[in-house]
């Protein structure tokens, strides 16, 4: 899931687990850029991430469904300090 703060232009990525338990730790990248560069990260194609992007830019706020391998993931969980 990503939001697209109107004033700021930042964008908040989130993931949220359909399996294997766990909160997610959102990510907030500093435009649609830079989040362009985490869909691909995520497992997106450059050209589902263009779109993605797009989608985002167009709405302000979109989803999509991705399968993160366990790498990635790992980055995205919220650990207690």
């Amino acid at each position: 899931m990503a939001d697209l703060h109107p004033e700021n232009g930042t964008v908040r990525v989130a993931f949220i687990s359909t399996f294997g338990g766990g909160n997610v730790s959102p990510v907030k990248a500093i435009d649609l850029d830079a989040a362009e560069i985490i869909f691909q990260t995520c497992g997106l194609s450059e050209d589902q991430a263009a779109a993605f992007r797009a989608k985002v830019q167009r709405n302000k706020v979109a989803s999509i469904e991705t399968t993160v391998d366990e790498q990635v993931a790992a980055k995205f969980r919220y650990t207690k300090p």
